[in-house]
């Protein structure tokens, strides 16, 4: 053995003994899916990365270094709110805006050559899947009988009620907007176990249907107006508000009109006397 090949040897012998001093990896967090509900404020943290996820990118921000803790992945962090892409999809195929950047996806927008590759509306895609895994998720974690298992109290019982409500609200907003884009879109709820086969699309039209139940069905459970309690949480207002939406655009989703329920449901809001213009 030559004198360069003993030292190679030598170096690694060393390198490889240093780096077995101290085997143990420390977590990156403490916090697991198994105790993360010991905590009574997690039920209302939940709900706000609920809310937020309509207007945030992550848990940090789009300054971090290679926007590595974004969300979804794809696109450029910043772009990748929920809003912005709902906004840029909506106008700027129209004569309303025009962006003059070059920014991927963008330009084909503004003009009309957009396809099911566009990085803008595939992150629109991943936008509105995350925000309902993320309400499918609550609703596991908040069953009644997982709730008496951890020892809720009563009167958190009676909040996670209106926080259980809240995230299907949040659900059917973002399968409300997957379906005005998309169309036939996989539906994937709270009983579709995590890991299990791929979702299958539904038809527009069941898509539809399932969202204006889900509406229905949540309206009474929704917290009531109440100062700043309430502020910026879905009420039964904003429930009908999504119906009026929904039943404007009936015809096209389903098939069927449904104008005078939309005239209904936008009435409830104005003659309740809880707003003012």
């Amino acid at each position: 053995m030559n004198l360069r090949t003993c030292q190679a040897v030598a170096i690694v012998a060393v390198l490889l003994a240093a780096g077995c001093t101290d085997p143990t990896v420390a977590p990156k967090s403490a916090v697991t899916g198994a105790n993360i509900w010991a905590d009574p404020n997690a039920y209302a943290q939940y709900m706000a990365k609920l809310y937020a996820g309509l207007v945030v990118t992550s848990q940090i921000g789009p300054n971090d270094p290679g926007d590595k803790n974004g969300d979804i992945k794809l696109i450029d962090e910043g772009t990748s709110e929920f809003l912005r892409l709902n906004w840029y999809l909506q106008e700027l195929p129209t004569d309303e805006a025009v962006i003059g950047w070059n920014d991927p996806g963008v330009p084909d927008l503004n003009r009309w050559q957009w396809n099911s590759t566009n990085t803008i509306s595939q992150a629109m895609y991943y936008r509105v899947y995350f925000e309902t895994v993320l309400a499918n998720e609550f609703l596991r974690q908040t069953t009644p009988s997982l709730l008496d298992s951890r020892g809720v109290s009563a009167a958190l019982k009676a909040r996670i009620k209106e926080y259980r409500a809240e995230a299907r609200f949040l659900r059917a907003l973002a399968y409300w907007v997957g379906l005005d884009f998309f169309g036939d879109i996989p539906l994937v709820t709270e009983a579709d176990p995590i890991g299990g086969p791929p979702p299958k699309q539904v038809a527009r039209d069941s898509m539809y249907r399932y969202v204006v139940s889900e509406l229905q069905a949540i309206a009474d459970s929704l917290p009531t107006p109440n100062g700043t309690i309430t502020y910026g949480r879905a009420t039964p207002a904003t429930a009908n508000m999504l119906l009026a939406e929904l039943y404007l655009n009936a015809e096209v989703y389903s098939g069927t009109p449904h104008y005078a329920d939309a005239l209904t449901a936008a009435s409830d809001v104005i003659t309740s006397g809880l707003y003012t213009l």
